[in-house]
């Protein structure tokens, strides 16, 4: 059984309410320390050249893809995890945060939601460390540690952790109320999380901008309160300038299928409400500078690249060509955010690999890096590049190595250090 988990994030509005460590005052705007958001909801500082990996090229600089053309990945790196129950669960994606340490967690999918992770030095390839936490996924990757929020029970009881590289608990809120465990990389340091306030007028969702450390920087609500038979489905990105992007279903609003939305500066300031999309939302990807992607599905199991924001604006332009021509794929920042690449999805492989190509910021094509599992055809995992653009792949399940009964196997993972870097 697989855990459901929610992809993307929340919302938005006025007031003031806070729990947990607290810290007063508006965002420190500037460039963006990491280099975006991977396929999973993670985030990445991400990068370049290392020992094993991509080399950027040597270009002109009039060159659309000047630093930005991938190398051929070297012999990775590979960790493995030995009795992992994949009946009651699965091995996820990985994640890294700046200093290169990675995370890769064993969830399970029924109740309680506990959530089992790992955490690998580059250096030398071995766990350093581990965290049991009750339903937190993703991980999300810092500078230096990782971020994310607990959903404790059926109700989904909240709170957040700040962790270091090698999973030592750094700070742990208060369980504060019920949610629906979102929580959203902030490309400027830190994450959004999201939580429910219940009255008798109906459920408040409540928006948390929280710094690398921990502290609530500010908290603003949803414009809207839900009622018993509304739904609460929302999503939230953040761009690379601090800039958040609350979307909700709001047909009381804008009519069947609708989601409203609403824009928040770094500071938390809310703008005004608009129509935001129809149809079938997903998730959020950071642009290049500034301003959002928004991937969803143009029918039931079409997935498609619905439009774009510019920050601040209140409308949905269309998509680049270049990115509608790129349906059911990922994006992270490469290269210090200079360029996208373009992550493929789990898939059947008749070679057992995976591309990844990279796109400059016009849409030009600057090459790709296969990285290959060998063997004949396989069914890929996850594929993900991190915060310091390190390359982490997930091992094909039907090669792994399990018991007898079929379910206790182990779940491996390869990864290159610092490749897009």
């Amino acid at each position: 059984m697989r855990l459901l988990c929610v992809t993307a994030s929340l919302v938005v509005g006025f007031g003031l309410l806070h729990c947990g460590k607290d810290s007063s005052g508006s965002a420190s705007v500037g460039p963006s320390p990491d280099g975006g958001t991977t396929s999973d909801g993670g985030t990445g500082a991400d990068g370049g050249t290392s020992g094993d990996g991509g080399t950027p090229d040597g270009g002109t600089a009039s060159s659309d893809c000047d630093g930005l053309a991938p190398g051929t990945p070297g012999t990775p790196a590979q960790i493995s995890l030995p009795d992992q129950d994949l009946d009651s669960g699965e091995c996820f994606a990985g994640e890294t945060d700046g200093t290169g340490h990675i995370a890769v967690s064993w969830q399970n999918g029924f109740q309680p939601h506990d959530s089992r992770y790992k955490f690998i030095d580059p250096s030398n390839g071995k766990v350093v460390g581990s965290y049991l936490a009750a339903g937190m996924y993703p991980l999300i990757g810092q500078a230096s540690g990782f971020m994310g929020g607990e959903c404790n029970g059926s109700m989904c009881e909240e709170d957040y952790v700040v962790l270091d590289p090698a999973g030592k608990e750094l700070y742990k809120s208060p369980f504060s109320g019920t949610g629906n465990n979102v929580n959203v990389n902030d490309p400027t340091g830190g994450m959004i999380h999201v939580r429910f306030s219940e009255s008798s007028a109906g459920t408040t969702m409540l928006l948390d901008a929280i710094d690398a450390a921990g502290n609530i920087r500010w908290t603003r609500a949803l414009p809207d309160v839900f009622g018993k038979g509304d739904s609460r489905a929302m999503r939230v990105g953040v761009d690379r300038q601090g800039n958040v992007l609350a979307v909700w279903s709001s047909e009381r609003r804008y009519g069947s299928n609708a989601w409203a939305g609403q824009w928040l500066d770094p500071a938390g300031t809310p703008g005004a409400v608009f129509h935001a999309a129809t149809g079938f939302v997903d998730k959020f990807y950071e642009r290049v500078g500034s301003g959002l992607f928004l991937a969803g599905f143009s029918a039931p199991n079409q997935p498609s690249w619905l439009g774009q924001f510019d920050a601040q604006a209140t409308s949905m332009s269309p998509p680049p060509d270049w990115l509608a021509a790129r349906p059911n794929t990922g994006l992270h920042m490469v290269h210090g955010g200079n360029g996208y690449a373009v992550l493929p999805k789990p898939a059947s492989s008749p070679a057992c690999e995976q591309q990844i190509e990279v796109v400059s910021p016009s849409g030009k094509t600057c090459g790709s890096s296969t990285f290959s599992m060998g063997g004949g055809a396989c069914s890929t995992s996850s594929i993900i590049v991190g915060y310091d653009g390190t390359v982490v792949q997930q091992g094909a399940r039907e090669r792994e190595t399990c018991t007898a009964a079929g379910h206790q196997c182990s779940c491996t993972y390869r990864y290159w250090p610092g490749f897009f870097r």
